[in-house]
Parts: structure tokens; C-alpha cells; sequence
């Protein structure tokens, strides 16, 4: 059985490639710590499609509320550009302006793939990272000092986020949640 949802994945991985197939965007959610830009780097890597996170979005603006609504029309504007389809975008699905995708595009043209861990693993996980990405400056709020005051503050609310699918990344190793998200985004392209 394992073997063969191996061969399945490899083959929609090809299938994709090979035939220049369409996608919708896939939209990777989760908190900090979950996995989010490893699965999108994998998916990038293995569908041959491009990454946007709106972190790099905002770094071109300045840290305003201006500012951050510039950088999500940045985002959007780009996206329109790839007709809505053929990449990867990966934020914590926490922003009101994520809703605009939801409700104004068809059911089709984007799959949430939701990456979830237990509070306790998300903060691990951000100790992990880098100093200069545990937090700071990364979100345009006075709310939340870093990372940690984030994972607290917002993973009840996180849980409440609808998608496509969910996976539970807390004791998966890389390699699994990447199979786990091409054996579900397979569904969905079939």
C-alpha cells in the first residue's frame, strides 16, 4: 500500500510536469514553527512552480498600515499575473486580506493545504529558527513582540481556519508531509 501511494505521488509529480498542467494556487496556511516554507520549498522544487510569501512583500514597504496594504496589492497583483494559478503561496491564513481569495475565487482555482502542530511544538520550532527570524519586525502589528507572542496568542483562533486539508506536522518528518500534501493535492487536479 505505501509503495504504491509512493508510485502515485512520483507519477502526479510527472504527470504535472510533464504534461504542463495547470495548477491552482496551491495556498500553504499555518503559525509559525508549523513547516510552511519547507513544504512550499518541496512542492516549488518538485512541480517546478514559484514561491510568494507575503513576507517578501512587505519587506518592500514601509512598516505602515499603508504599508502593509500596499504589499498585499503587490501580492494579489502578482498572482493575477499567473492567472490565478501555477504557484505556491504561503502565509498564516490569519490576515483578513486572505479572505479576498476565498471569496472571489472559484472553488477550483486554489487548494488551503493547512499545516497545523501542537502550541508546544510551534514554539520549539521557532526557538530553532535563526535569531533574526524569531520575530521583531516581521508583522505590522504593536499586538506581538515576536513569533512566540504570536504561536500563543493566535492558535486558537488558527484552529477555527477552514481549508482543503489539514496536516498534522507535529511527529511527521519533512519528507511525509510532502507526501501527505501531493497525495491530497492529487484529488483536487485529478
Amino acid at each position: 500500500m505505501v509503495e504504491s501511494r509512493v508510485e502515485r505521488i512520483n507519477m502526479t509529480i510527472k504527470t504535472v510536469r510533464k504534461v504542463n498542467m495547470k495548477l491552482p494556487i496551491i495556498h500553504v496556511i499555518g503559525l509559525p514553527g508549523a513547516g510552511k516554507t519547507t513544504l512550499a520549498s518541496t512542492l516549488s522544487k518538485k512541480f517546478k512552480i514559484p514561491i510568494f510569501t507575503i513576507g517578501s512583500y512587505r519587506a518592500r514597504f514601509p512598516m505602515t498600515v499603508f504599508g502593509e496594504a500596499d504589499s498585499w496589492l503587490a501580492l494579489f497583483n502578482d498572482l493575477s499575473k499567473r492567472h490565478w494559478s501555477n504557484c505556491i503561496l504561503e502565509t498564516t491564513g490569519l490576515n483578513a486580506r486572505e479572505g479576498f481569495l476565498s471569496d472571489a475565487l472559484p472553488l477550483d482555482k486554489m487548494i488551503v493545504v493547512k499545516l497545523d502542530a501542537s502550541r508546544k511544538v510551534l514554539i520549539k520550532r521557532v526557538g530553532l529558527k535563526k535569531k533574526r527570524e524569531q520575530g521583531g519586525q516581521w508583522l505590522y502589528s504593536d499586538q506581538y513582540q515576536d513569533k512566540y507572542e504570536f504561536v500563543k496568542k493566535m492558535y486558537p483562533r488558527f484552529k477555527e481556519i477552514p481549508s482543503h486539508f489539514t496536516i498534522k506536522t507535529d511527529r511527521l518528518k519533512k519528507e511525509q508531509v510532502f507526501r501527505e500534501a501531493v497525495y491530497n493535492i492529487e484529488r483536487f487536479i485529478e
